[in-house]
C-alpha cells in the first residue's frame, strides 16, 4: 500500500492487514454498536467492530458509580429488532440498575453469535478518508490499521468524561474519581470524609448510596435541577402480561411522539389508553395540575414532559416547572434546606431533568452537608480539600460527577479526518452541521448513530439507535444494488438540514438556558443545540423521505 494512502498515521508504528478490506468497521459495542454489527452481518456485509471496553455495555460499562441506574423503563430501554431477544430476555426492575443494563448487551452478544467479530479492549485513535483508494484506514491503540469501505461509528452520546474547570484541580492529595470511570473494585468509604461536585443525574443517583457509607458528605451543588422520584419497583408477572398485551402500541407510540424528552412508558392501563402526550394549552391550569399530580403519583422521567407543547409553550412550561419545584417540600421538612434545593428559575427540560430514589431526603442526615457553590462559587481545591467562601472544607475521597462532553466529544477526542484532511475537530469547531446527524460533507462513507442534528439524547436513544442503524443499512444495500462505492452528502442538503434544526431550536424555551444540550459545560466549545428538538415523528418523517428518494441528498460513485 502507497504511504499516500496513510496520510497523518504514523506508518512506521502500525500494522497493516494488507489482507482484509471490509466493507464496514464499527466504533464502539454498546446499544448503538452491536445493533450495526448484527443488521450488516445479516445483510452479508464483512464487518468487524471495535470496542475500547473488556465488553460490551458501551457508556455503562465505565459508569459503574453506586447507584447507576436508567431513568428509562427497562421494557422500552432495550432491542425490539429482534423477536429472540424480546422473547428470552426479562428485565427485573422497573428502572434497571447499571449492571443488569451490561448483562442484558453482554448476553445479546452472546445470543446473536456477535462476539467473534468485535474486538475488545481495542480504542481507534485515528480514522482517515485515503483519497486514493477510497477506503477509511482506522488505526488502533495497538498499532494495527483496518481498512473498510465505510466507517460507522457508534461511541454513545454521553460518553467522554469533562473534568470541573477549578483551580487547583492537580493540587488536591486524596483520592479523586470521576463517576464515569469508576474503578474496580469502589472506593471503601466507610469512615471517609467524601466531597462530591456535580448534581446532574449520576450526582443524583451517587449521593444517597455514598451518603449511607461514609463518614461525612459535603456535597457542592452548583445547579439545582429539576427532579422526579422514580418510584422502582420489582417487575412482575403480571407487568409482563401488561406489557405482552400493549409492547405494539406503546412502541408505535414512541415512534409518533412530537416531544423531545419523550421515549418512556408508564406501568399503567389508564395512560396506557390515553394518547402519548396532550396539549397543556388545551387544559386548565387545574387540569394541567391534576394530570401533572397523577404523573407524579407513578413517578418515573415523564411526570414532566406529560403535555406535547411544553417546550413551545411558556405558560404550560410554567406550570410544569412550578409543580415540580413545589414538591421539593414534600421530601424536606426544614424550609431553609427546602428553599436552597428548589430548582433554579429556568425552564424545565433545557437542563436534563433527573429521576432518582431518596434523594432529597438524604439531605436532611446529619452526616450530609450543601454547599451551595452557585451562590459562592469554589475558590480552588488544595492538597487537603476544598475552599468556599474561604472556608476549607477537609476530603479524603473526592467524587467528581462533572457531565460529559456531549454528542461531540466522543468523536472529536479522536483524530477523525475525510478527504479534505480536515479533521472532525476542526470541522465542527464552525458548527456542527451534518445530514439527519448521520452524515457529513467532506466525510464520504462516514455514518453517525446518535450524532449532533439528530434527536439522539433528547429521545429513548435505544429506539433512536434502531431506526438510524436501519437506515444506514438500507443505505448502505441501496448503494451496493446500485453497484456504487462511495457517497458523498451534497452541501445543499446538509445545509437544509441543519438550518431545520436550528429553527426547531428557536421555537419556545429552548433558548433561555446555558446546558450541557448546547455544549455550555465544555469552555471553548461552540454554544449551540446539539440535538434535533423536533420529535421522533418530525425526524423520521424527513429520514423515511430521504430512503424514499434513494438517498437523493448524496452523489454516489463507483469505486476508483
Amino acid at each position: 500500500m502507497p504511504h499516500s494512502a496513510l496520510v497523518g498515521l504514523d506508518v512506521t508504528a502500525v500494522t497493516v492487514q494488507e489482507e482484509k478490506i471490509y466493507d464496514a468497521l464499527i466504533m464502539g459495542a454498546g446499544f448503538g454498536g452491536l445493533h450495526a454489527l448484527h443488521r450488516l452481518r445479516q445483510d452479508g456485509f464483512k464487518v468487524m467492530a471495535f470496542e475500547a471496553a473488556a465488553d460490551t455495555g458501551g457508556a455503562w460499562y465505565w459508569n459503574g458509580y453506586p447507584g447507576a441506574r436508567c431513568d428509562v423503563e427497562s421494557l422500552v430501554y432495550c432491542y425490539s429488532f429482534s423477536p429472540i431477544i424480546d422473547a428470552e430476555w426479562r428485565w427485573s426492575e422497573r428502572y434497571a440498575g447499571r449492571d443488569e443494563i451490561c448483562r442484558y448487551l453482554q448476553w445479546v452478544a452472546t445470543r446473536l453469535d456477535l462476539r467473534k467479530d468485535i474486538r475488545f479492549s481495542t480504542k481507534i485513535v485515528k480514522a482517515h478518508f485515503a483519497n486514493g483508494d477510497q477506503l477509511w484506514h482506522l488505526q488502533t491503540e495497538h498499532g494495527e490499521v483496518f481498512r473498510a469501505r465505510h466507517f460507522i461509528s457508534s461511541p454513545g452520546p454521553i460518553s467522554t468524561p469533562i473534568m470541573p474547570d477549578i483551580p487547583g484541580l492537580s493540587e488536591y492529595k486524596g483520592q479523586m474519581i470521576h463517576t464515569a470511570r469508576w474503578p474496580t473494585p469502589g472506593p471503601d468509604l466507610a469512615g471517609k470524609r467524601v466531597g462530591v461536585i456535580g448534581t446532574g443525574s449520576s450526582g443524583t443517583q451517587l449521593i444517597p448510596l455514598v451518603a449511607e457509607q461514609c463518614a461525612h458528605l459535603y456535597v457542592f451543588m452548583r445547579t439545582r435541577n429539576y427532579y422526579s422520584p422514580a418510584r422502582n419497583r420489582p417487575l412482575t408477572d403480571a407487568d409482563y402480561e401488561w406489557w405482552k398485551t400493549h409492547r405494539a402500541e406503546i412502541r408505535a407510540k414512541l415512534d409518533k411522539s412530537e416531544v423531545s424528552g419523550g421515549g418512556d412508558i408508564f406501568l399503567d392501563e389508564d395512560i396506557a389508553r390515553q394518547p402519548i402526550y396532550t396539549n397543556g394549552a388545551d387544559l386548565s391550569r387545574q387540569e394541567r395540575l391534576q394530570f401533572l399530580e397523577r404523573r407524579w403519583e407513578l413517578g418515573g422521567a415523564m411526570v414532566g414532559y406529560a403535555f406535547r407543547d411544553v417546550f413551545t409553550s411558556p405558560e404550560v412550561n410554567a406550570d410544569v416547572s412550578d409543580f415540580l419545584r413545589s414538591k421539593v417540600r414534600t421530601f424536606v421538612r426544614d424550609p431553609e434546606l427546602a428553599e436552597k434545593l428548589e430548582p433554579g428559575k429556568f425552564p424545565f427540560g433545557t437542563k436534563r431533568p433527573c429521576v432518582g430514589t431518596r434523594y432529597f431526603e438524604t439531605f436532611e442526615r446529619p452526616n450530609v452537608s450543601l454547599v451551595d457553590v452557585k451562590a459562592t462559587p469554589m475558590e480552588r481545591l488544595t492538597e487537603k480539600g476544598a475552599v468556599v467562601a474561604g472556608k476549607e472544607y477537609e476530603i479524603d475521597v473526592l467524587i467528581l460527577a462533572s457531565g460529559f462532553d456531549a454528542v461531540t466529544g466522543a468523536l472529536t477526542s479522536i483524530d477523525i479526518r475525510g478527504e479534505s484532511g480536515r479533521s472532525l475537530k476542526q470541522v465542527w469547531a464552525e458548527g456542527t452541521a451534518s445530514l439527519l446527524g448521520i452524515s457529513l460533507v467532506e466525510f464520504p462513507n462516514f455514518y453517525m448513530i446518535g450524532g449532533p442534528g439528530s434527536p439522539s439524547v433528547l429521545t429513548n436513544v435505544v429506539r433512536t439507535n434502531e431506526f438510524q442503524v436501519d437506515w444506514i443499512a438500507d443505505l448502505l444495500c441501496e448503494m451496493r444494488k446500485s453497484g456504487n462505492a462511495t457517497a458523498r452528502v451534497k452541501p445543499r442538503a446538509q445545509q437544509a438540514w441543519t438550518e431545520k434544526v436550528e429553527k426547531a431550536a428557536t421555537y419556545g424555551v429552548w433558548g433561555k438556558t446555558d446546558s450541557w444540550y448546547i455544549g455550555a459545560n465544555v469552555p471553548g466549545k461552540k454554544r449551540q443545540i446539539l440535538a434535533f428538538t423536533g420529535g421522533m415523528l418530525n425526524y423520521r418523517k424527513a429520514c423515511n423521505q430521504e430512503r424514499d428518494s434513494r438517498f437523493d441528498s448524496y452523489e454516489f460513485s463507483a469505486a476508483p
